[in-house]
């Protein structure tokens, strides 16, 4: 087995399948893990990185669908295959939602054939062992070696199809969980703001910290567009400064970002993009701001165009933790550009700034989580709540959905206790609470002391950190630097 194997994790309840399956994989040149249900799978992924997963439908406790969702959440872009002897069209919808191919059970050899070559169509880039990759990619395609997966054309196509003919109002079943939590008059109105932004196709800025709900917003605004029966595709910009990741963006044939969303290459060739989110825009390399804002004048103007519609018809929306005015101002952020993004820039409070927010937030992820795991956990005890509502909360609405997630996981009854709470929340809450004005530390003090809480919790696995605090790594790295340096008085 070669260091640069591709992890593949396989889940099944049916230990002999899985075995089997592990054997293949091994003899392919691939690194399997194994686990017969979603808890040891999520175990499994938060201790390492996986390439891809491929998971059983049917199991026990937690179904093959929730335990795709429950590891995206751990690698945002980790590439699922779902394996189902009871396959329905419902099933099949849903894994489109979730970027995830679906094989049955009696098709194993399509699902082998798919595993060791490219499909005929070239909509699918299949997966090939390490010793199969060519020193340099081919012009127009992928590295062979790059794990990437697209639904089979005939899913998009009937998708759209159905599109065509079913009633504008509705929204795909993928989008109907979305929900802006909040009574606050903050929250009200933004939600009153995203409703008269979102049919109107045009760019949109989102502010605000890091864990806020800034890509929960974007995703609103996708799913009540004309653009709802199209993907939703999110791209963390820190990630932009990588030449392969851009590459595999654009495909690898000559050209920018605009010319690959008019031209239809690379992942927009295959994925019916409706919407594309620049999460952290503020760490957009400059020479790709240049780019965005070809692609958002090329969009305006295919638009302005009567009777028009072109592959170009792609809405733009952005997020920022920053203010980019400062970022403007010293001529790392394109000022035409920010121009164009801070017309419509929707700001979204911390929870700190909300916590009358927190009991509705509360009850909504109690029963999102419930329904999850499957289990009977009904309500949080009253001197839960008292604590969520005196905490800081420096990872915001993220850091509260994290707690609850892990309580409803422990929890021994039908409600959660102090007891269900991690210990160093525990002794953080009641600090905060005891404190005296003048005792409190600065955001910046909170935000590296919620950090290395979040690292050390994932053992010092700088990926899964990144993916807990919403972060792309570069940015991660950027932060342990700073934290290093004032530690050591730098």
């Amino acid at each position: 087995m070669t260091e640069k194997a591709k992890r593949v994790l396989l889940v099944d309840d049916e230990e002999k399948l899985l075995h089997s399956i592990a054997q293949r994989m091994k003899v392919i040149g691939f690194q399997p893990f194994t686990a017969t249900n979603g808890m040891a799978a999520i175990d499994i992924a938060m201790k390492n990185f996986i390439d891809l997963a491929i998971v059983d439908l049917q199991m026990p406790d937690m179904d093959g669908l929730v335990t795709i969702t429950k590891l995206k959440e751990i690698h945002p872009a980790l590439k699922t295959v779902l394996l189902t002897g009871h396959g329905n069209q419902k099933v099949k919808q849903a894994t489109e939602s979730l970027n995830t191919l679906y094989f049955e059970k009696e098709e194993m050899g399509d699902f082998w054939r798919f595993i060791r070559k490219l499909n005929n169509d070239g909509n699918v880039v299949v997966i090939r062992p390490a010793s199969a990759t060519p020193a340099v990619a081919p012009s127009g395609a992928a590295a062979a070696n790059e794990i990437k997966i697209h639904p089979p054309r005939h899913f998009t196509q009937a998708k759209y199809e159905k599109a065509s003919t079913a009633n504008q109002t509705d929204h795909p079943l993928e989008y109907r969980h979305l929900r802006i939590i909040g009574e606050t008059s903050s929250m009200q109105e933004l939600r009153k703001t995203i409703g008269r932004l979102a049919p109107l196709d045009c760019t949109v800025m989102f502010s605000g910290e890091n864990g806020t709900g800034k890509e929960l917003a974007a995703r609103v605004i996708h799913a009540r567009s004309g653009h709802r029966h199209q993907r939703f595709l999110a791209i963390d910009c820190g990630d932009l400064g990588n030449a392969q990741f851009f590459h595999q963006l654009i495909g690898y044939g000559k050209g920018d970002l605009c010319e690959a969303i008019q031209s239809q290459r690379g992942i927009f060739s295959v994925d019916q993009v409706g919407t594309l989110f620049f999460n952290r825009v503020e760490e957009m390399p400059v020479s790709i701001q240049s780019q965005l804002l070809k692609t958002i004048d090329t969009i305006d103007r295919s638009r302005a165009a009567a009777g028009q519609t072109g592959s170009a018809d792609i809405r733009i929306l952005v997020a920022t933790e920053t203010d980019l005015a400062q970022h403007v101002e010293t001529n790392r952020f394109d000022g035409v550009l920010y121009d164009r993004l801070i017309f419509f820039n929707l700001f979204i409070p911390p929870l700190r700034d909300r916590k009358d927010d927190i009991p509705p937030l509360c009850s909504y992820l109690l029963r999102k989580f419930s329904d999850d795991f499957k289990k009977p956990v009904e309500s949080i005890a009253p001197e839960v709540i008292d604590m969520f509502s005196a905490y800081h909360f420096p990872g915001n609405v993220r850091e509260l959905a994290h707690l609850i997630e892990r309580a409803v996981i422990i929890a021994d009854g039908r409600t959660i206790h102090l007891k269900h709470l991690p210990g160093r929340f525990l002794e953080e809450a009641s600090s905060s609470r005891s404190a005296e004005p003048g005792d409190f530390l600065t955001l910046a003090e909170l935000e590296n002391r919620y950090i290395i809480e979040v690292l050390e919790a994932a053992g010092g696995n700088k990926s899964r950190t990144a993916g807990a605090l919403g972060i792309s790594r570069a940015a991660l790295w950027r932060k342990l630097k700073h934290i290093k340096a004032e530690q050591s008085g730098g």
